[in-house]
């Protein structure tokens, strides 16, 4: 057995029981270059990745080139390429003197590292090809059948490695979103169970008949509960307040849309926010219907909001406005109702709140950070 045949054979068979243990791509690919460069006794060798997106290969890992290229410098895909007429084909193209080459340009990056020879290899992949490993000679080198042989070989065992690391990859990435999934779910399960105990606890019992309650505490939890569907139908674990105030206002609408006029740009506010802004319009609705401007025939609200940019973070605010209802008179005192839309909905929006009494009309009023 020749001296070339015994490198190549072993360079396989260390490559194979590394790729075994490994479980990083770019520590696989850089391992994968050194060793087809000492078996074939060739400085320059290079792992490019294709990027159809891109239309071209990123040099994702190599050997021996200048600082700087290895991870930044990307090649063509088209058939003027040699690597891209490679991937293009699925056959190894040989280039014995790239000086007297007339089917490809010959990419830059080759002629400045002064290579004379290059033999480019395709990866294949399960669902398309990974990409192209490149083999260039700085002296001319006739590259044999055997060498052709022995990077093809090569470059298939390197496209199984790189298979079982991107399954690997994505199957603890899995794990890792549904261990997230898990930890929100817990962490908003105690959310709303928490925000249930205080509507329970605190939704006024006295001068009420059971039924009384039992309808104000169903109102309350109804609201949580749409408020919480809307967030949990979102991908994006996020709430729209244009869809929240649709959805919660809708039954103090009727047909006439007028009665409540909603209006504010496109906002994405995070999942806890969202649930109490729920929260609050339905609670600011509830006192409009039963003493505000929703229980006279020509009232009407205003609900609209709008996002200041200029702070850090951006401002979201929120303004409900009341008119042509009965006279207003600041309460006596101040019920749950109150005491929700003042501190509780502004505490868990991290932001600030305040009900104005104005005869007129309620004037509500809520700014909290988009974050």
């Amino acid at each position: 057995m020749s001296d070339e045949l015994r490198a190549q054979r072993k360079a396989l068979a260390d490559f194979g029981s590394f790729a075994f243990r490994c479980q990083d791509l770019d520590a696989l690919l850089t391992r994968a270059a050194e060793l087809v460069s000492t078996a074939l006794d060739i400085k320059l060798v290079k792992v490019l990745e294709h990027r159809p997106e891109h239309h071209d290969f990123l040099l994702r890992a190599g050997v021996n080139w200048a600082p700087g290229v290895v991870g930044n410098a990307t090649m063509a895909d088209h058939t003027q390429s040699p690597a891209g007429h490679a991937l293009l084909t699925g056959e190894p193209v040989v280039s014995r003197d790239i000086a007297q080459e007339t089917r490809f340009s010959i990419p830059h990056l080759l002629l400045r590292h002064g290579v004379r020879s290059m033999v480019n290899v395709i990866i294949v992949g399960e669902d398309e090809p990974f990409g192209v490993l490149e083999v260039d000679a700085q002296e001319q080198n006739d590259f044999d059948e055997d060498e052709i042989d022995f990077l093809h070989t090569y470059a298939n065992l390197l496209a199984l490695a790189v298979e079982r690391i991107r399954r690997q990859e994505e199957v603890n990435k899995r794990a890792r979103e549904q261990s997230v999934l898990a930890r929100e779910l817990s962490h908003r399960v105690r959310n709303v169970l928490g925000l249930v105990q205080a509507l329970a606890s605190q939704t006024a019992v006295e001068g009420r008949s059971a039924e009384e309650y039992r309808d104000a505490f169903k109102g309350r939890l109804q609201a949580l509960s749409k408020a919480e569907v809307l967030v949990f139908d979102d991908d994006s674990d996020a709430a729209d307040p244009q869809q929240i105030a649709e959805v919660i206002l809708a039954p103090h609408r009727g047909a006439r849309s007028e009665k409540i006029v909603i209006s504010g740009p496109a906002v994405r506010l995070p999942a806890r926010k969202g649930r109490m802004l729920g929260l609050a319009l339905h609670e600011l609705a509830t006192n409009a219907a039963k003493y505000g401007a929703l229980a006279a025939s020509g009232g009407s609200v205003e609900l609209k909001w709008a996002v200041n940019e200029d702070a850090d973070p951006p401002l979201f605010l929120l303004t409900w406005e009341e008119r042509g209802g009965p006279k207003v008179a600041q309460p006596d005192q101040n019920g749950f109702g109150t005491m929700l839309l003042e501190g509780v909905v502004g505490s868990e929006m991290e932001g600030e709140s305040e009900i104005e009494y104005h005869p007129e009309g309620v004037i509500y009023r809520l700014s909290a950070p988009l974050g």
